[in-house]
């Protein structure tokens, strides 16, 4: 039985879908509740699974997020729902700020708080999402206070979308102001955040450069969450990749779950064409 579990549909009955990806989670777990449990959804229908995952996992930590795709080991899709749940070897930390009145510097405060609360902080991944509007680089102060306790960071914002009402959740809870965070430690072994660039070589060798950046590394990935910009996605996209990226994955790194947020107006310029993922022995 594995520690973990990735569950995939992209049917567009949205009834169905969670009824797929449920079994994926619970047959690929040994039907335990998972410790923690991070998906991605359209907008469409993100509130209905906010729900109904939470109904499902009524003990998990469940955090989530609308995106322009969702990516997984077992697929990807614009309409797709996208989960990697984990039951065994983590120690998880987690909260949200809606609309914080303090702004940025009251948001750092929980997630600082938050952080001196776990065990230890070696291993450990801080998982981020931000909303329109908030830099939750300067929320999270990750340039001083993660970095000094080792605390590798790995998100993004959800952005906007002039069409689409995007949106995070929090155990069902739905908003589309603030942000959330989750600190992950890996208890079985090493965490490693990887990050790639679109560059003048081409998008096409990203995924080979990538490959060989990994397995320098020395780590052996057991699952992987990914954080894809916009115009990465939209690349690989126009280019007829999003599949050689999947295919690689599999193959190189085993099971994974990513998304890719829209645009902000404001904020995460410098990552709409970068690839983060963070790979967990």
């Amino acid at each position: 039985m594995k520690r973990f579990a990735v569950g995939y549909s992209d049917l567009d009955n949205s009834k169905e879908a969670l009824s797929i990806v449920c079994e994926q989670i619970s047959s690929g777990m040994g039907r335990k509740e998972p410790i923690l449990v991070v998906f991605c959804s359209d907008s469409e229908n993100f509130a209905y699974y906010s729900k109904q995952l939470r109904r499902r996992f009524p003990f998990s930590t469940v955090i989530g997020m609308t995106a322009y795709m969702g990516f997984s080991s077992r697929g990807y899709g614009k309409n797709a729902l996208s989960c990697l749940a984990i039951m065994d070897g983590i120690e998880i930390k987690a909260g949200k700020m809606i609309s914080p009145k303090g702004g940025f510097k009251e948001f750092a405060s929980k997630v600082i708080d938050t952080m001196n609360t776990l065990r230890e902080t070696e291993n450990t991944l801080c998982f981020s999402c931000g909303a329109k509007m908030l830099d939750m680089e300067a929320a999270l102060e990750t340039g001083q206070v993660l970095e000094e306790k080792g605390i590798k960071v790995c998100g993004g914002s959800i952005g906007e979308d002039d069409n689409l009402s995007t949106m995070m959740s929090f155990n069902g809870e739905v908003f589309d102001q603030g942000g959330m965070f989750c600190f992950i430690h890996n208890l079985c072994g090493r965490i490693e955040l990887f990050s790639q660039s679109m560059s003048e070589d081409g998008i096409e060798n990203i995924l080979e450069k990538t490959a060989d950046t990994v397995k320098g590394s020395g780590i052996k990935p057991v699952f992987s969450i990914v954080a894809n910009g916009i115009d990465y996605t939209m690349a690989m996209e126009k280019m007829n990749l999003l599949y050689d990226f999947t295919d690689m994955f599999c193959m190189e790194f085993g099971e994974y779950m990513g998304f890719s947020g829209y645009k902000d107006k404001d904020f995460y310029k410098s990552s709409y064409d970068s690839m983060l993922i963070a790979m967990f022995e």
